[in-house]
């Protein structure tokens, strides 16, 4: 007769897995800035949560993440670098709402000239960016990640936000909507 433990726990492990990997991937490829490294961290991280009983644990996220962090920079202590590379930010649209080609455009500009300005911010500042509104973890959880306080971390997304607001306004000023006007023909 099968454990009915293991069976939960086998469930638990594989929802965990479909709402944890994707966003572990890519927080761990920010860091590494390899796709591959980043894979075998992951996995790793999620071999550790396995291992260690961690399933007491109601809400994983904080430890997942953590976990995942140090592995990351430990590949990247031992390569001896880090970087925080850009993401492909730009989702595709459900069928019906794609955008017309000049806003896809647009949309991809913007979206690229965001990211050039999220790169110019410290390291840390990208980091708790990212675990904020790409992973949406609260400031406890990101403080538990990243070894920091609440008001630490706090702090540090105020900061970044007034940094890239100010650095948007300036850059986007040069910046021309283009707006298509309707011809005498195609009326």
């Amino acid at each position: 007769m099968p454990d009915v433990d293991a069976n939960a726990d086998s469930e638990r492990m594989k929802r965990l897995l479909r709402r944890f990997e994707i966003p572990l991937l890519q927080f761990a490829t920010r860091i590494t800035g390899d796709r591959e490294r980043a894979r075998d961290v992951v996995q790793e991280t999620f071999v550790k949560f396995q291992n260690n009983g961690a399933f007491q644990n109601p809400e994983p996220a904080t430890w997942l993440f953590t976990v995942c962090r140090n592995g990351a920079l430990n590949v990247c202590r031992k390569e001896r670098r880090m970087q925080y590379l850009d993401e492909e930010l730009i989702e595709a649209r459900e069928a019906g709402q794609q955008p017309m080609p000049f806003e896809r455009l647009e949309e991809q500009e913007a979206t690229r000239f965001l990211l050039k300005i999220v790169a110019t911010l410290p390291p840390r500042q990208q980091e708790v960016l990212q675990l904020k509104f790409q992973n949406d973890l609260s400031y406890q959880q990101i403080a538990e990640i990243t070894n920091r306080t609440a008001n630490n971390v706090g702090v540090l997304i105020h900061t970044a936000l007034k940094t890239l607001r100010r650095k948007y306004a300036n850059a986007a000023k040069d910046f021309v909507p283009f707006t298509p006007t309707r011809t005498t023909n195609e009326a």
